[in-house]
């Protein structure tokens, strides 16, 4: 009887093992890979600059530019599958989930995409991933509540800083929106070596419709508040600007 129950136990151990083989085999990516580094940043092409070199968008100066990230995730055509000639219609894009580079993008963290006026390259993550096109990138806005409340970015997810008419400016949000990234081109970015990508905010597309000269200091403090609940109203301007985020950000080749 004893051994009946042994052998009962080294069997279930066995099965057990070979279980979890199976699931750690799912996981693992046996497409060829290459090195990624995905970064953020900021661009406007249409805009001027005021007497600051700061950008200025529909009479918007940015001084500063910070937005939070978590689970970014790429998706992409395989390079087996474009070798192959199959049609890029005909393709079913997979997502980078697995690799080291989503590994290292998916963790929370607030990106500086403009600082005292200058555009900055953001570091987003590194790592190996596919080889393929890459055409898409999806996200979530993470609000930061882990750091005291002195940090700008406490409780927001995006924060603007700059001048309208001359007068101190902030525009922030703390909602946790996905947004999707996409390139350029249809045909999205090849990766087959080592490739550097960018997060592109368009200010552009992000400030389209808006004429800052229209936002107010209602409570008459000399400075210009467009947030949740600001005591200067501008609420319209805040919900054209979550609108327009959902689509601004590009997936470029740096």
């Amino acid at each position: 009887m004893k051994n009946y129950q042994k052998l009962f136990t080294l069997l279930t151990l066995g099965a057990l093992a070979m279980s979890c083989s199976s699931e750690t085999d799912e996981n693992v990516i046996t497409e060829p890979q290459s090195q990624v580094t995905l970064s953020a940043s900021a661009q406007s092409i249409s805009s001027a600059s005021d007497a600051k070199g700061r950008t200025v968008v529909n009479g918007f100066a940015t001084t500063g530019f910070t937005v939070g990230s978590q689970n970014v995730e790429m998706m992409y055509a395989a390079q087996a599958d474009l070798v192959a000639g199959v049609n890029l219609g005909n393709i079913t894009f997979k997502s980078n989930v697995n690799t080291k580079l989503h590994a290292s993008t998916a963790e929370s963290k607030s990106l500086v995409l403009v600082a005292q006026g200058d555009k900055k390259y953001t570091l987003v993550g590194e790592g190996n991933t596919s080889k393929g096109n890459y055409s898409e990138v999806n996200f979530k806005l993470f609000k930061n509540t882990g750091t005291n409340e002195n940090d700008p970015m406490f409780k927001k997810s995006l924060l603007l800083t700059g001048e309208v008419n001359g007068k101190l400016t902030r525009i922030w949000t703390e909602s946790e929106m996905e947004i999707k990234a996409l390139t350029e081109s249809a045909l999205g970015i090849e990766v087959d070596g080592n490739t550097d990508l960018v997060m592109m905010f368009d200010m552009d597309k992000l400030f389209q419709g808006i004429d800052f000269k229209t936002a107010v200091d209602a409570d008459g403090d000399g400075r210009i508040e467009i947030s949740p609940n600001s005591p200067d109203g501008n609420a319209a301007i805040l919900s054209k600007i979550e609108s327009n985020l959902k689509s601004s950000v590009i997936l470029k080749k740096k």
